[in-house]
């Protein structure tokens, strides 16, 4: 269930903090007006106003899942912003989003949704499809301003399954081929959540990890999306991927190679569609993880924590 909270500014406020800035740069820069109404939208240029927009400002958007839905992590960058007809634009966090009265009237409804970055790509921005949408009503007034807090949860019908935490288990078991293996750790200083986290250690002697969940059998078709939510911090990069069986094969898919965060927690999601709807024939999945060690130091390290699986049953 979406939550949020709007704080209005008052109007002498407004009047004194937004307005006088507004004329002043008016004043000074013929072009500034349209400038603020020239803003990313995927219809373009926005006509010019007639006075200083209304601001709505946004600082962050806070995941709040429910119980049984696993750690609150996210990295929700952006939000997306909807009028009652149109796409108002994506706005990187913190926002300052500008909204004409005259354009969208005195008292309009917005939706807004959470953006973030699918498959680590920075091209591929859009909407979280399992986070909530949150409609907001406004009242809007040239030079107006309002600040609102917002926080999202996951979708009333999202399935999520938590794959692994590595807080009581660790699904994860290598190939016979492996040199490496992944481990539990609850070292303070490597734990990503929780008590514990999955660690992979690779130098000279232990060079190669190839893994999967075992014996888990996800089944990931569904009627909608469906994503693999990851935490990581690495200081090499690794692989990650499907294992993808039917009645008769068995097919390992690298997906995703996740490059090093120097050690920095990162998270990802990741899209799996593509891959579920060319298998319309798999009886089930499980996650991979591989990893090869690049010789950039003595010993590499990949930490991993909090694999969810989502889709729409």
């Amino acid at each position: 269930m979406a939550q949020y909270r709007i704080n209005f500014v008052t109007t002498p406020f407004k009047a004194k903090s937004v307005k006088t800035i507004h004329n002043l740069a008016f004043r000074v820069h013929s072009v500034s007006l349209w400038l603020i109404g020239c803003v990313l939208v995927f219809s373009g240029c926005i006509e010019p106003w007639e006075g200083p927009p209304h601001f709505l400002h946004i600082e962050d958007i806070t995941f709040v899942p429910e119980v049984n839905q696993g750690e609150a992590t996210s990295r929700i960058e952006e939000v997306w912003v909807y009028s009652e007809t149109d796409v108002l634009g994506a706005f990187p966090l913190p926002a300052d989003i500008p909204l004409s009265p005259s354009e969208l009237g005195e008292s309009t409804t917005l939706t807004l949704t959470a953006g973030i970055r699918a498959n680590a790509i920075s091209s591929t921005r859009k909407p979280y499809p399992f986070y909530d949408a949150v409609d907001l009503p406004l009242a809007l007034e040239f030079g107006g301003k309002d600040t609102l807090e917002m926080a999202v949860g996951y979708t009333d019908g999202t399935e999520v399954v938590i794959a692994e935490d590595f807080e009581t288990a660790n699904r994860f078991e290598p190939s016979v081929t492996s040199t490496a293996e992944i481990v539990r750790t609850q070292s303070e200083q490597l734990v990503l959540n929780g008590t514990s986290s999955g660690l992979i250690v690779l130098d000279e002697v232990n060079q190669v990890l190839i893994s999967s969940t075992n014996e888990q059998q996800y089944n990931l078709h569904s009627n909608g999306p469906v994503w693999l939510e990851l935490d990581y911090a690495c200081t090499q990069p690794f692989w990650v991927g499907l294992y993808v069986k039917d009645a008769v094969n068995a097919l390992r898919i690298p997906i995703l190679l996740l490059n090093s965060t120097e050690g920095e927690r990162n998270k990802i999601y990741l899209d799996l569609d593509p891959i579920v709807r060319t298998t319309p024939d798999a009886t089930h999945y499980e996650i991979t993880l591989d990893a090869y060690y690049d010789g950039s130091a003595d010993s590499t390290t990949v930490i991993v924590d909090n694999f969810k699986l989502l889709r729409y049953p």
